[in-house]
């Protein structure tokens, strides 16, 4: 009975309070704002931290308990409830307000500020943020938390605002016009600056008196100084803004310790300098303050929250009361000195503390406030040293030593560096000579009188630079600087400055002291290397290195369209380098790089990255863009002429394309496939185009021939070729010995042996037959020499020479090497030159016969008949054998045309007292055919297959 009647007063209640609906006077905005303006009607209430905005809105009990807020009151409450503060904002002007509402408490843990629309029904959530946020999360970018406001004529909104920190609360909401609040922060962000740069200043101070006395209680005071600024900076919001933007966790924490250390070194410094004038219970309250101080220091590792604030509540006030009691204690025992010292020290907490709640934000914070205590604790900070110099307990500073002051004098005047001394507005107060050197003076009179109207701006390029310097020493008194300066008649120079920020002994002003190093030479030499390292010295292009680079950070990009990479290969560019000169090569280099130059414009890096290969990297273009490029810099090549002397020449260039796909990471495979492209062009012909396509069949048979040449110059280096012979056959009796053609396979990852047909036109196009030519001369002469019968029985084994290995300038005198190394008799090697390879490379194949001819050699023409002009230029080339091509032989008895071509071939040779010998003969009857057509020599499958050379030893 009693739960119901309990259940039916709470219906009733719950229904009285929704039909009496919570009423709230509005705060009227009248006109534009101009400046700032507190908002006069604020409610408030206090509720558990996880009841939300829905909840007061949708719940009466919790709507209708918020009660007018006065501006004297501060909020106190527990770390697990929240206050939520309420305003009505009416726009009454004509116009829309843009405005900006600020809630100035940085100490905050959770702020959420929310704006509803009451007819609308609509919640919009303009910022989340607090101490227990990232910096980045804020709204605007300031220490406070302030949200824009737009209102429209007539328009009225509900403003909420939800706080959760253990702490006590101001209750101000300003409502500031966006530029006066701009300017405010500005202006308190300078005092700020200036209050962190004077406390750093009077640490460094502090260390210098430090350095001079090894008074220990400097050492408390400057680490006074350091702790207190960082406590303002962590109060006014700086340090979480600057510092640690994106770990909100340790922002209360550094709090605290910085507090608890703030605490200590203000204890030991009060301590160690009046210690042997206090007594016992001086002694007693030290170490209950040292204590304190050391829980406050590491409150972080054992409690949180609200503790915590407690325990820098009592701190502040023990220590403030212990000297206090100190001072007033002091005061009646009537020692002066003591008296004015220990009272400047209380002064001095008692401004500190003052500051601190202004940084924090329970103080107005308009300018004239934050003056007013600035300029306190510069009076009780300034009070506190004039009564620490004169009340010294321990021993004075010693006297200066007049030769060591004459020591250092003389160290300055003749510094190999210049030193200066200014005062902070840039009058010159002192100069050495190397300083007078570097900018042009014969003496320090000359140079202030220079001087005189402008200051030592005079030598800054840019005079702006001085005040940057300025600002960088308010934040630390030590800087370094690159700067470009002026010297007296006008000439730039680069010149290494290091300044430090110090107070004057005498004045007790601030003033400037450097050293300023000359590095013009050095800076110089620098951006030439910085030049030299991304660009070409031939052609002044870039160089393959930034090529790459660019090329890179275009592959790590995300998305689709990365852009394509042109290869580019000029035809001619090794004809000219040889038959004229190099000379000649690089003047051709040069016209071509401004063609390509011009042609390619703002489109993208164009880079040398070879000798006479270039690179085009367009970033962000596709395939279709590329191809016009591409024409219209074929266009330009062939209009080019290169001119020689008194020849005249054409160019051509041959252009591979390859998109940076979105799968392309590396560089250095997307250039890959670029020049497989341009590789593919030229193949085709002279000014070509070819576009990278994996699945094109010309691009699949470049990539496996690129694939032989990998395994080919592995098989070189690793000694996988495998050498075969097949047996000659002498047609007339004769006992002269064996007689055999090399041959050469290739042993793949399987074992497997590989025939010559599958990979050497791969190894002749790219250039390993040299190689392989040298690795197989090399490899059967060392196996000659070791096997002495073998060497005795032979009459002459033949060995196949590439065109690639004749046109090699090298190839003789390593094969001479060879002969000589291994002592082969030169008779017994007999060369075979193929007919089409002798005709093209005509001169270095001439002068390659004579030379072993001489020696002793014999040389086979191989493939005779291929060719089409084959008997004109058989007289030329003195050749011991004449093979005649197996395309004849095969087809001997059933074509009587081939049948004629032998006939024929082999009556020229003997002509010219030349011996024949026929290739693939393959059946008995072929053989006997050849017999009777009086040929010298067969070789072929009737006579002997093809079998490892080592089988030589077993027959």
């Amino acid at each position: 009975m009693r739960t119901a009647v309990h259940g039916i007063l709470l219906l009733l209640w719950l229904f009285s309070a929704g039909v009496h609906a919570f009423h709230a006077e509005t705060n009227t905005l009248q006109r534009q704002l101009n400046g700032r303006q507190t908002l006069p009607l604020v409610y408030y209430q206090i509720s558990p931290q996880q009841i939300t905005l829905d909840d007061l809105l949708s719940d009466p009990v919790y709507h209708h308990s918020f009660s007018l807020l006065p501006s004297t009151k501060r909020l106190i409450f527990n770390e697990s409830e929240a206050v939520w503060l309420f305003a009505r904002l009416r726009n009454s002007n004509t116009r829309t307000l843009q405005a900006i509402l600020e809630y100035d408490f940085p100490l905050a843990d959770k702020i959420e500020i929310y704006q509803v629309d009451r007819h609308n029904q609509d919640i919009t959530l303009l910022s989340r943020t607090g101490n227990d946020y990232p910096f980045s999360e804020r709204a605007l970018p300031y220490r406070s938390f302030a949200v824009n406001i737009n209102l429209a004529p007539a328009e009225e909104t509900d403003i909420f605002i939800k706080i959760q920190d253990a702490a006590v609360i101001p209750s101000e909401l300003l409502i500031w016009d966006v530029e006066s609040f701009t300017a405010t922060k500005q202006q308190q962000a300078m005092l700020d600056g200036l209050l962190q740069g004077f406390l750093l200043l009077l640490a460094l101070y502090n260390l210098i008196l430090l350095q001079q006395s090894k008074a220990k209680y400097y050492l408390y005071y400057a680490g006074f100084f350091v702790s207190f600024a960082l406590v303002i900076a962590i109060l006014n919001g700086m340090a979480f803004k600057l510092l640690w933007p994106g770990y909100p966790e340790i922002n209360q924490a550094i709090l605290y310790i910085a507090a608890g250390f703030n605490l200590l070194c203000l204890n030991m410094f009060v301590r160690y300098a009046v210690r042997t004038i206090s007594g016992f219970w001086w002694h007693l309250c030290h170490y209950i303050s040292t204590a304190i101080a050391l829980a406050l220091l590491f409150s972080p590792l054992f409690t949180s929250g609200q503790s915590r604030l407690f325990l820098l509540l009592f701190a502040a006030s023990w220590v403030l009361s212990n000297n206090l009691l100190l001072a007033i204690r002091l005061s009646l025992r009537g020692q002066e000195k003591a008296k004015s010292f220990i009272w400047a020290c209380v002064f001095t907490f008692i401004s500190a503390l003052l500051i601190t709640l202004n940084q924090a934000g329970y103080l107005h914070a308009n300018f004239d406030w934050s003056f007013i205590l600035f300029s306190l604790v510069l009076l009780c900070l300034a009070l506190t040293s004039f009564n620490l110099h004169k009340f010294q307990i321990q021993t004075v500073l010693p006297e200066s030593d007049n030769t060591e002051l004459a020591h250092y004098r003389d160290i300055f005047n003749n510094a190999v560096e210049g030193m200066f001394t200014t005062t902070l507005d840039g009058a010159l107060l002192n100069a050495n000579q190397a300083l007078l050197d570097i900018l042009g003076y014969n003496s320090l009179p000359e140079l202030k009188q220079a001087i005189a109207g402008t200051g030592m701006s005079r030598f800054y390029a840019d005079p702006s630079e001085r005040q940057h310097m300025l600002k960088q020493l308010e934040l630390g008194s030590k800087k370094n600087f690159e700067i470009q300066g002026l010297r007296g008649d006008n000439s730039a120079f680069w010149a290494l400055m290091s300044v430090r920020l110090c107070a004057s002994n005498a004045q007790k002003t601030a003033f400037v002291h450097g050293s300023v190093i000359d590095i013009t030479e050095q800076k110089l030499a620098y951006e030439q290397l910085a030049y030299l390292a991304n660009h070409d010295t031939l052609t002044s292009l870039y160089n393959r290195y930034y090529f790459e680079q660019q090329l890179q950070s275009l592959c790590d990009q995300s998305g689709s369209d990365k852009g394509c990479v042109m290869y580019i290969d000029v035809d001619q560019f090794k004809l000219i380098n040889n038959s004229c000169s190099h000379c000649a090569g690089d003047t051709l280099l040069k016209q071509l790089s401004d063609v390509l130059k011009r042609t390619v414009h703002h489109n993208g890096p164009l880079a040398r990255l070879d000798s006479d290969e270039f690179g085009v990297l367009l970033a962000g273009k596709n395939a279709n863009e590329a191809f016009s490029l591409a024409y219209r810099m074929l266009d330009a090549i062939r209009e080019m002429r290169f001119i020689w002397q008194d020849s005249v020449y054409t160019i051509s260039i041959c252009i591979g394309i390859a998109e940076i796909q979105q799968d392309d990471s590396i560089a250095d495979s997307v250039l890959k496939k670029a020049d497989a492209a341009c590789d593919i062009a030229k193949q085709k012909g002279h000014n070509r185009i070819q576009l990278f396509d994996a699945n094109d069949l010309d691009t699949q048979h470049h990539q496996a021939e690129v694939q032989w040449v990998k395994q080919l110059s592995r098989a070189v280096q690793e000694d996988r070729f495998v050498l075969f012979q097949q047996a000659i056959k002498a047609l007339r009796p004769q006992d002269n010995g064996l007689h055999y053609e090399l041959l050469l396979r290739l042993r793949a990852e399987d074992d497997s042996l590989v025939t010559p047909g599958s990979f050497l036109n791969s190894a002749e196009r790219y250039g390993l037959m040299p190689q392989i030519d040298r690795w197989v001369i090399k490899h059967y002469f060392r196996w000659l020499q070791q096997q002495p019968k073998h060497l005795s029985q032979l009459y002459l084994c033949n060995i196949n020479l590439s065109g690639s290995s004749l046109l090699d300038p090298t190839f003789k005198q390593d094969t001479q090497l060879l002969f000589e190394q291994y002592q082969i008799p030169f008779d017994r090697i007999c060369f075979e030159i193929t007919e089409s390879v002798a005709i093209i490379n005509l001169q270095s194949t001439l002068a390659f016969i004579e030379h072993f001819r001489a020696k002793g050699c014999r040389f086979a023409l191989d493939d005779f008949g291929s060719g089409f002009s084959s008997y004109s230029y058989l007289k030329q080339f003195p050749a011991d054998f004449v093979k005649i091509d197996g395309h004849f032989v095969r087809d001997l008895l059933d074509d009587h045309y081939d049948k004629a071509i032998v006939k024929s071939i082999h009556e020229v040779a003997r002509a010219m007292g030349m011996q024949t010998v026929a290739e693939f003969v393959e059946t008995d009857e072929i053989l006997s055919m050849l017999q009777m057509m009086g040929i010298d020599y067969v070789q072929g499958y009737c006579i002997a297959r093809p079998k490892p050379l080592s089988a030589l030893l077993n027959e």
